[in-house]
This record gives structure tokens, sequence and C-alpha cells, in this order.
């Protein structure tokens, strides 16, 4: 089983429209996804195949309505109630753009906080691997993720991270590491205090062995946009291109990138297959319009063509 963390999940609420109107009205049809990153991750997990329980934290009305999103997504949860209303978050598409109005989410407390590590020490016991999506609510300490981290590292259980700011900071500063971090290349030039690009890889890999926070994580992976990506594993560089398409909804393609290595990583593959399941699961979401959905049908032509070679 693999197990998927979302601390702060939302309702995801999608209008589409030919052209905004400020200060008028615009009549919408919304699409209502049950949102937050891990939640993209699980709904990919699904796809694949793969036994999944998602957890986090629900609360209020829109909690329960979460919930029966889930189910309708064929998603198995078991998250913590909180007394405060779990938020949503509205993408408006118009004229080409894509605007976001997102909510902060409710102030979790530390019993509330609390209930949840015990939740997540039972079910992480179950599992072979274990995502961590997303923000952190407010209330809930920056250090949260470097704790679960270390819940699962004592149950042998490996440990994907995405994330940001404080809580990413915290994890690789903390002693016990997570399996897997995937920041972005500006991400990882803001970490380090660098200015590489695609052409500088072995660079990069320098002063990342370099760097203490970096030690004794198995795979950092660095997202490159139309450059493709990079893992740094086990002393080696492994560059990946998938094959070129035209993006209908890029919005979730990392998520579904995560749940790909999670699905590789579970499943014991080799480094190579754990890169182009990665890779392949980005960019089959890219190609549809849900978020965290991905075009099945065309799964043997993407996975195929992902070329991966070491540098």
């Amino acid at each position: 089983m693999i197990l998927t963390v979302t601390m702060n999940p939302s309702i995801d609420t999608r209008y589409t429209i030919d052209h905004l109107v400020v200060d008028d009205v615009n009549r919408v049809v919304p699409a209502k996804t049950a949102g937050g990153k891990g939640l993209n991750v699980s709904r990919v997990l699904v796809q694949l195949g793969d036994e999944v329980v998602a957890t986090g934290l629900l609360g209020g009305h829109s909690g329960a309505y979460l919930g029966d999103l889930m189910d309708a997504d064929g998603i198995p949860h078991r998250f913590t109630p909180i007394a405060g209303e779990s938020r949503t978050c509205i993408a408006l598409l118009h004229d080409g753009n894509q605007t976001e109005l997102l909510e902060s989410g409710p102030v979790v407390s530390a019993e509330e906080l609390e209930a949840f590590v015990a939740n997540f020490s039972d079910l992480v016991g179950q599992a072979s691997c274990v995502t961590l999506s997303g923000s952190l609510p407010k209330g809930v300490p920056a250090d949260t993720y470097a704790r679960l981290i270390a819940i699962a590292a004592a149950a042998g259980v490996p440990v994907l991270l995405d994330t940001s700011g404080a809580a990413l900071d915290a994890a690789l500063e903390a002693e016990v590491k997570p399996t897997l971090v995937k920041p972005n290349l500006t991400e990882i030039n803001d970490l380090l205090g660098t200015s590489f690009t695609s052409d500088d890889l072995l660079d990069l890999q320098r002063t990342l062995a370099a760097d203490p926070r970096f030690a004794g994580i198995d795979w950092v992976v660095v997202s490159m946009g139309a450059a493709g990506s990079v893992a740094f594993h086990g002393g080696r560089v492994l560059r990946a291109r998938a094959p070129r398409i035209e993006a209908v909804n890029a919005t979730g393609s990392g998520d579904s990138t995560i749940a790909g290595f999670a699905h590789a990583i579970a499943a014991g593959a080799d480094d190579e297959e754990v890169l182009r399941c990665g890779n392949a699961c980005g960019t089959l979401n890219a190609m549809d319009p849900q978020t965290g959905h991905l075009v099945m049908d065309k799964w043997d032509e993407i996975h195929g063509g992902v070329e991966i070679f070491e540098l």
C-alpha cells in the first residue's frame, strides 16, 4: 500500500469561460475535484493500479464533501477530523490565462495534530511507500514533515517529499532524511545559493555532494521544464527527456511525477525505470484536461518515448 499525505486539502473548483468581464456577471459551470497535491498523487496511483490510502486533515462540511469526491474518484482514505472548515480553491480559466483564488485553510490545534500523527503512525506500518506533498496548514509546525519522515524511517518505509519553503528547509536540516526530494531548478539554486543551468549538471552534482543537507537523501530529482529532469542517485547523474507533446493542462504534472516515482519505487524498479515512470506520468497528466489524471491510452507511447541517459 502507498500512503499519501495531504495536510491542507481543498475543494478545487475550476471555472472555464472564454472572456472574463470584470465588475459584471460571468455565468460559469464548475468542475470540482478533491484537491491538494497529495490527492493528485492519489488519483494517479489509483489509475496505475496501486493500492493506496490517502490521509491528512479534513474539517467541517467541506471536509465531508471532499470525502465524497475522493469516494467518487475511487480513492480509499482515512483522514483525521478537525474543527476548522477545509478550504476551497478556485481556478478561473479565461482569455488564455489562469487566475487562481486560493484560501489559506483552517487553523489546526496541537491536539488535532497529535491525533493525525497517531493515525499516520498506525497507517505507515502497513505502507510500502509514503508521499508527503504540499503546504502545511496554519498551526502545524514547519518541522512536521521531518517528524513524519522519522516515523516512516523507523518503520523502514521510504518517503518521497514534495514541498517547499520552511517545511522543506526543516526536512533538509533534520537528522533523518527523506528518500527522495523533487525541487525544480530555480528552487535548488535558491537552496544552494547558485545559478546553475541545465548545462551545469556535473557542477550541480558536486555542489549537492558537498552540502550536508543533502547527505543521506537517496534521490535528488531536479525538474528543468522543457529541458527535462535530472536525477542524482547512488553517485549517478541520470538525465531524462520526455517526448514533446501539446500540453492541455500542466497543472498537477509535478504531483503526477511523484506518483510515478512512488509507483516504481514501491515496486522495486531499477533506477532508469523510476525516472522513466515519473516522467511518463508527468507528461501524460499534461495531456489530460483533468488535474492529477493520466491519458492512459497513450501510456505505451509516452513511457516508451522517455529517453534516459547517464552523464
